[in-house]
């Protein structure tokens, strides 16, 4: 083989590596921008203020709370069923001691708790999560 014909294979070898490389790139980029996840539209249904004796203690914990939906229609459920909801929180919360609420991740452990609490009144999927939006233990 001369050595015009060796430069032309490596020249056409080399564009044709980077079309399919470029190709693939494009390709996955691409994939990728049209794969974004759809934002949920939620909605909040605010649970009041709740007052609870804090287990083994003179301290009263004070919350107040949303829970995170994501059907308008849970809503009046959550109406419906607002007295039951409330005191299935304050039976997990007249079991908890002052060291529960006060160490690291308490707050965390018990918004779980109150979220599977209310999973089990208020059956459904649509319960994306529950917010302390005042915790105060005094």
């Amino acid at each position: 083989m001369t050595t015009k014909k060796v430069i032309m294979y490596s020249v056409i070898g080399f564009i044709i590596t980077a079309l399919v490389l470029g190709g693939t790139v494009f390709y996955i980029t691409s994939k990728n921008k049209q794969e974004k996840p759809k934002e949920i539209k939620t909605y909040t249904h605010s649970m009041g203020e709740i007052y609870a004796n804090v287990q083994d203690s003179r301290r009263i914990l004070k919350i107040n709370m949303d829970v995170e939906i994501s059907d308008e229609k849970l809503v009046e459920k959550f109406k419906e069923k607002n007295s039951k909801i409330k005191n299935g929180v304050l039976e997990i919360l007249g079991k908890k001691s002052e060291e529960d609420l006060l160490v690291v991740g308490g707050q965390e452990a018990l918004r779980k708790e109150i979220l599977k609490e209310i999973k089990k009144i208020v059956p459904s999927s649509e319960i994306l999560d529950v917010f302390f939006v005042e915790f105060i233990v005094q």
